[in-house]
């Protein structure tokens, strides 16, 4: 299966790179067609992807199925057993994914199966409703569009989409409680970084 490039797929490099520091094993949350567990497979030991859609479970089982570090979970995360100790992940990564789930609820399941000294990385997307919001998403729409198409256009998987409902503010308000610790960076393409490392235990 083909590659393609878009508004999620621009942090890929910079999500693999940061899993390769770690090594141990990898968690996709909301894997969709399984582009990141491929980039993913030849940098760690081992890469789950979970996604609550069957077809993009059927697809990601196309891409996948002559790599042998990947394993994927048709499921919703948010019903999945956490995982003993010795089988929780060194990276959590969560790709435009978090707006699609409750995100209190999100948050503490991914601190759950993150192993003690693991990073938790969250590309996503969140809602504009302040003046300042909207100002700044304003100013980004001239120089995304110059982005798109020196990358050819954006090329967009069949997914569930899904408008987020927290703005920036309550997200990082929530990460406080949850994630003490926990850096939330507005980014480029309309997206924020979440990250947080979970303290040796």
């Amino acid at each position: 299966m083909d590659s393609y490039w878009n508004h999620n797929t621009a942090f890929h490099d910079e999500l693999i790179a940061d899993a390769k520091l770690r090594g141990g094993r990898v968690l996709d949350i909301g894997c969709g067609d399984g582009l990141l567990l491929q980039r993913l497979s030849p940098c760690v030991p081992q890469v789950i992807g979970i996604d609550p859609d069957h077809t993009a479970i059927a697809l990601a089982q196309r891409r996948l199925a002559a790599i042998s570090n990947v394993a994927l979970i048709n499921s919703d995360f948010l019903t999945v057993p956490v995982p003993m100790q010795e089988e929780q992940y060194a990276t959590v990564i969560s790709v435009a994914t978090l707006h699609h789930m409750d995100l209190r609820s999100a948050l503490l399941r991914m601190r759950q199966v993150l192993a003690p000294g693991g990073r938790l990385l969250i590309i996503g997307l969140a809602e504009d409703k302040s003046l300042m919001d909207l100002v700044i998403s304003g100013s980004l729409l001239l120089p995304i569009r110059i982005m798109d198409r020196i990358h050819g256009g954006i090329g967009n998987p069949k997914v569930r989409i899904s408008a987020p409902k927290e703005t920036l503010r309550e997200i990082r308000q929530v990460a406080k409680e949850i994630l003490p610790g926990a850096k939330v960076r507005r980014r480029f393409y309309y997206r924020y970084l979440l990250s947080w490392d979970k303290p040796l235990e």
